[in-house]
């Protein structure tokens, strides 16, 4: 039955933030919980679901938050300068949410969304899958990796390419067409394979539909699809917006986060040289990492609240505009990169164990093997920017297109 909640029942974002200072104690007494699990730990989730985060970008219209870019950046950092692995699920909530929750036809949304907010979306939508059509909608198969925060989902969407007689069907510009799928969860066999460095608690498990599956038309829709069904205009920015968005507030938080640590940790840390905050040299290497941190956070929220505000005037960003923002995305994941590293180091042996300080360490660098931070893709926004790009193309979720 479709039980889409009314509008009125989504917390704003002086809501959200009082939240999630409330949920601190928990999420960080749950991390090392989610790290032995391998995922977010079920009273985690219940928390978050239940004061409404896992939804802050899902549109009103859906019972979600709505949140702009801007304000939904600053939820999701505070999240993450929590505990990184919290904060990356809930920002990968956001995306899929925010996507499937503006973008599938209603038809799609009466089932996908058909118990309002207690839907909960994961999966990948970077296309390892396969799709044919046949009547009323499409055959897929594949291998996905990464499907974070998938053991909480009861929808998965995927990524898949569109094949014809063995052959990938191409757009008018040359690319391959793609999709995105919707399946219940049950439908997906779900791999116990994620044992990895960092991130470990956001249960980003691989998973198959080792056999072909029938998803209605409705199901579905193109990949770059940025017509909105529902929701503010701001949801015309898509997946190619909403993957920097959600990948760019993890970063901020986590390198606070590793900054916040290895200050408490220097002001208490005594050595045979005496206490690491007296050292004059250390002292000198906080403020240039206090500045690098904040250059970037500057940064990040002068392009976002520059996009935040073309959107709320109902006009379409521009290429420099969308170049901007991936580039603030690989920016501060180089400098919050950076940052941790200097935590790490500065943390000495207190940091070679299992711990907060190391924890952020560990988070950072995983994020950092996303695809999305390609030097491909700022290789175009530097076309973008310096008016080098080729006529008539756009920057898609792998740049240039």
């Amino acid at each position: 039955m479709d039980q889409t909640i009314t509008p009125s029942a989504a917390p704003g974002y002086g809501d959200l933030a009082q939240y999630v200072a409330g949920l601190s104690n928990l999420i960080s007494r749950e991390a090392d919980e989610a790290e032995k699990l391998r995922h977010m730990s079920d009273t985690t989730y219940a928390a978050l679901h239940e004061k409404g985060l896992v939804h802050m970008m899902t549109p009103r219209a859906l019972g979600g938050s709505e949140l702009a870019y801007s304000d939904g950046l600053s939820i999701a950092e505070s999240i993450s300068r929590i505990d990184g692995s919290t904060g990356w699920n809930v920002m990968v909530s956001g995306v899929q949410h925010g996507t499937c929750g503006s973008l599938i036809t209603e038809t799609g949304r009466k089932d996908v969304f058909a118990t309002g907010t207690d839907t909960n979306v994961a999966g990948q939508g970077i296309p390892r899958g396969f799709a044919r059509r046949v009547d009323g909608g499409y055959m897929i198969k594949g291998d996905w990796g990464y499907g974070s925060g998938i053991f909480h989902s009861n929808w998965v969407h995927s990524g898949c390419i569109l094949m014809e007689d063995g052959q990938p069907v191409m757009d008018k510009k040359g690319g391959p067409i793609v999709l995105i799928t919707y399946v219940p969860r049950d439908a997906i066999e779900l791999k116990d394979n994620w044992d990895v460095i960092g991130l470990r608690g956001t249960g980003s498990f691989d998973y198959s539909i080792p056999e072909e599956l029938f998803v209605p038309t409705e199901l579905t829709y193109p990949y770059s699809k940025n017509d909105v069904e529902r929701g503010g205009y701001h949801y015309s920015l898509g997946i190619v917006g909403f993957t920097a968005w959600g990948h760019t507030s993890f970063a901020l938080g986590v390198g606070r986060h590793a900054l916040d640590m290895l200050a408490v940790l220097a002001r208490a840390k005594a050595g045979p040289f005496g206490i690491l905050a007296d050292s004059s040299s250390f002292q000198e290497k906080y403020a240039q990492a206090e500045a690098q941190y904040r250059a970037a956070r500057a940064l990040v929220y002068s392009v976002w609240n520059d996009l935040d505000e073309t959107l709320l005037n109902e006009e379409p960003p521009t290429n420099e505009q969308i170049a901007l923002i991936k580039l603030a995305f690989r920016y501060s994941h180089d400098v919050m990169s950076e940052i941790t590293t200097f935590a790490y180091k500065g943390g000495g042996g207190v940091a070679l164990r299992t711990g907060p300080l190391q924890r952020a360490y560990r988070d950072l660098h995983a994020g950092l093997q996303h695809v999305l931070l390609s030097d491909q893709i700022v290789q175009d926004c530097g076309k973008v920017l310096m008016g080098h790009a080729p006529e008539g193309a756009t920057m898609q979720l792998l740049g240039l297109h």
